[in-house]
Parts: C-alpha cells; sequence; structure tokens
C-alpha cells in the first residue's frame, strides 16, 4: 500500500437503520467520490474507506493510516457516527499527530461548532464540498497562495479557539462541467447497488422535517439529460452496468428532462433496469409509461402521512389522494414500490399516527409496496428543530448519537414518548410484513427485488 496525499472516511454508525440499508441497498458515497474526483483531477493521490461496507479492527486501521500517511483526512458526518468520529479523530491523532482533519456531511454542516469544540478536527466544510476541499488541500500542500480566510464554504479555530465562520460557499450552478465519480477510488463489488448517478442538488419540496433545503439552498439545479446519458454510458462501456440507481430527492422533478433521459436509454436498445424516487404529484400515466419503457422497475415515494392536514402542516404539497394515484400507477406498470412514512410529527394525534399505519397495510396488501416506518426525528438544520418549542416538540437528548429514525427522543403535544415508543413497535411488525407481501411483486431484477 503506497503513501497518499489524502484519504476520506465514510464513517461508521450503529444505527440500526443504517445497517440494514448496508445489507439490502447499500451504495457507494458519491460524495466523497466527487471531491475524491476533483482532488485526482488536480493531482493529488486519493483513497477512501467506507465503513459502511468495511470492516475495520483498531490495529488494521492504525496499520493502514502508517502505510498511507496521508497529510489530511476528511470524513463524511452523520449524527448517529458522533460519538465514532470523536474516537476516530483522537486515533488518527496519536498516529499522525500532524495530519489535518476536516469534516464535511450534513452533520458538519448544522453542528460544526460541536465538532471543533469536541473532537480533534481542524476543519468543517460546508455545504458542497468539492471547491472548498481543493482550496483547503491547496493550502495545506503550499500549491497555492491562499489564505484560509479566504477560502469559503469553511469553519475552523483561530490561534485563540475562537470560531471563524468563512463565507458560505457559492453554489455550484453548471453540475455538467462536474467530472463523473470515479469509481475506482471504492472497491465497487462490495455494493449491493454499486451504480448510483446523482443528476441533481437540492429538493423543491420544503417538508419541515427535512434539512435538504437548509444544506442546499432554496434553488435546485439539474444536470442535463445527456450529461446523466453520457455517465450511464461511461458506467455501461467501463463495467459492463445495466442495473442503476439514481440518488436525487426528486428525479422527477423535470418532466421535460425524464422524457429526454428515457428517449435516450431506449435508443440505445440496451436493457437497463434502474430506479428513482418520485413526489406522489408529478406522477402521471404519460410519466410512468415512460418511465417504465426506458426499464425503470424500482421507484421511492415519500408518504409521510395518511392525514391532508398533516401533510398540509408538513409542508408536503402533496394528498393522499396523489400518493395513492402514483402508487397505483406504479404498480399497473409492475414497478418495484417502496413508500416511506413517518410516525410522531408535530401535529399527530393517535388517530392520524393509527390512520398512516393503517394506510401503510392497505398499500402493501393492495399493491405491494414495500413499506418503510420511522420515528419523527428533529435534526439540526430542520425547520422542525429550529421551531421545536413553538411546535410543541420536547427533545429529551442532546447526544446526537441518539437522533435516529428508530429511536423515538421527542414527545409532542399529542403524542408521548412512551406511546411513541408503542406505535414503533407496531410499524416494526408492519414492515416485517413486506418480505412475504412482496413475493407477489418480485421484479425481474434480484437488486431491485431486496431493496
Amino acid at each position: 500500500m503506497n503513501e497518499i496525499d489524502v484519504l476520506m472516511l465514510n464513517l461508521p454508525t450503529t444505527s440500526w437503520y443504517k445497517d440494514k440499508f448496508a445489507k439490502s441497498n447499500s451504495m457507494p458515497p458519491l460524495g466523497l467520490l466527487y471531491i475524491g474526483t476533483v482532488l485526482k483531477k488536480n493531482n493529488y493521490t486519493v483513497k477512501i474507506i467506507d465503513f459502511a461496507v468495511e470492516n475495520f479492527l483498531k490495529e488494521s486501521f492504525i496499520a493502514t493510516l502508517k502505510k498511507t500517511n496521508p497529510k489530511v483526512i476528511g470524513m463524511s458526518t452523520y449524527n448517529e457516527s458522533w460519538k465514532a468520529q470523536k474516537i476516530i479523530c483522537s486515533l488518527i491523532k496519536q498516529v499522525l499527530p500532524e495530519v489535518k482533519i476536516f469534516a464535511g456531511g450534513a452533520f458538519a454542516t448544522f453542528c460544526y461548532e460541536d465538532i471543533l469544540n469536541e473532537s480533534e478536527t481542524d476543519y468543517v466544510i460546508r455545504g458542497e464540498g468539492e471547491y472548498p476541499v481543493l482550496d483547503l488541500c491547496n493550502i495545506i500542500f503550499g500549491k497555492a497562495q491562499l489564505n484560509i480566510m479566504s477560502v469559503s464554504g469553511i469553519v475552523y479555530k483561530k490561534m485563540d479557539n475562537e470560531i471563524c465562520i468563512n463565507e458560505n460557499m457559492k453554489r455550484i450552478e453548471d453540475l455538467d462541467q462536474l467530472p463523473f465519480p470515479d469509481r475506482e477510488l471504492v472497491d465497487i463489488e462490495k455494493y449491493l447497488l454499486p451504480y448510483t448517478i446523482s443528476t441533481a442538488r437540492g429538493c423543491p419540496g420544503a417538508c419541515i422535517f427535512c434539512s435538504s433545503r437548509a444544506f442546499w439552498g432554496k434553488k435546485v439545479y439539474i444536470r442535463s439529460a445527456k450529461s446523466v446519458f453520457n455517465e450511464l454510458m461511461y458506467l455501461y462501456d467501463k463495467y459492463g452496468a445495466t442495473v442503476f440507481y439514481i440518488t436525487d430527492d426528486t428525479f422527477t422533478a423535470s418532466s421535460k428532462r425524464v422524457f429526454e433521459f428515457c428517449k435516450m436509454i431506449k435508443e440505445t436498445k440496451i436493457n437497463f433496469v434502474w430506479g428513482c424516487e418520485s413526489r406522489a404529484d408529478i406522477i402521471t400515466e404519460e410519466l410512468m409509461k415512460e418511465l417504465s419503457d426506458s426499464g425503470c422497475k424500482k421507484l421511492q415515494i415519500g408518504l409521510e402521512s395518511a392525514d391532508n392536514e398533516i401533510l398540509r402542516k408538513l409542508k408536503k404539497l402533496v394528498t393522499i389522494e396523489q400518493i395513492e394515484n402514483g402508487i397505483k400507477l406504479a404498480h399497473k406498470y409492475g414497478m418495484h414500490i417502496s413508500a416511506s412514512f413517518i410516525i410522531g410529527h408535530a401535529f399527530d394525534t393517535n388517530g392520524t399516527i393509527e390512520k398512516t399505519i393503517e394506510f401503510a397495510k392497505y398499500i402493501q396488501s393492495k399493491y405491494g409496496a414495500y413499506v418503510m416506518g420511522s420515528v419523527n426525528t428533529p435534526f439540526p438544520g430542520t425547520e422542525q428543530y429550529e421551531r421545536a418549542e413553538e411546535l410543541g416538540i420536547k427533545i429529551f437528548t442532546k447526544k446526537w448519537d441518539n437522533y435516529k429514525l428508530d429511536n423515538p427522543i421527542i414527545s409532542t403535544e399529542n403524542i408521548s414518548i412512551e406511546k411513541l415508543r408503542y406505535y414503533h413497535e407496531m410499524i416494526i411488525n408492519v414492515m416485517m410484513q413486506n418480505n412475504s407481501i412482496n413475493d407477489a411483486n418480485i421484479v425481474e431484477d434480484e437488486t431491485y427485488a431486496n431493496a
């Protein structure tokens, strides 16, 4: 193993949700791949370790640090990996005292003070990471006459321990100019869904339980259909990939682009099998037929609640009727349907939670949907976190490791934490029915059948 310039880590997590995800739906860390690719194109040597799919004992990780001897180490962070993050940072500094550590991702963006004050992290990258990381590395390696104060998107401590927050990074508007992620940076064979494509940044929605808008900003920037298609053909030519998944929050936000992309796929005459996520209100018969004809076999839809008043207050901007119509159309075209919902919203009552659980059972049995339920968790960066007291949400812990989708940590004006635990057990039972119910709805491609 040769020495490298930059080592990047996708941090481990003890989350039940992510453990299950790694076994059934694991994907490469595209964010790190984009950053690593930009660094490589600027003549840095890079290695990525993805703890989501790679197991390292302490001794083997120490050996890797010594052999690679990086000057910079970056990590993608999560609330639930906060304890692991602190331990790993401490271990890194013990082995390589002079190394510079940066952290990025949603958790770092919204909890930078905790990271800089409570872990041995030197820099935090807020928002998009490609160019702030490149600028940071150019400074550390002496490749550019930049001052750290001039690097947008970075937070760090001054000599007097005062936290300095540089101006926000100007967002990348022309995503077509970014290089395709270099999958050679990871062991692609370790992933169940190895070929994933990001085609947009941001979400048109403004749901109060989601931090996407706070992270990306209000505007959604999308790649052209041609750029996305070119990446698909690159994956096909290089790896023989015919199964892929589009990771966007809402790939179908631009129906015009969807039709252009699907047309290009069909013209190849290659039997691609793929999946994406869509808002229910965008789904039409014409759109669904086009997706199906181009090989789309998996559709993820955010259900969130089965009560229209709750959906309205969540700023979901869809109705339960639109959700069922979207699921019905996906079922008609033989797609593997995933529908996610949340219990314990600020406005939920016993009645609305039970209504949502019953609707989940209904779409399981009628449409063969694979339902995934989670507990409302006010993550930093979400509107409901910022307005928790106003919304009547009481958060019982400030330990970031406890902020998990399967771990009730709140009560609301209508629902106690004990009652939320009770309902959580109910949704676990509902999800356990997925395997038996979906036997009748298995698509030809095994990857999506098991997703």
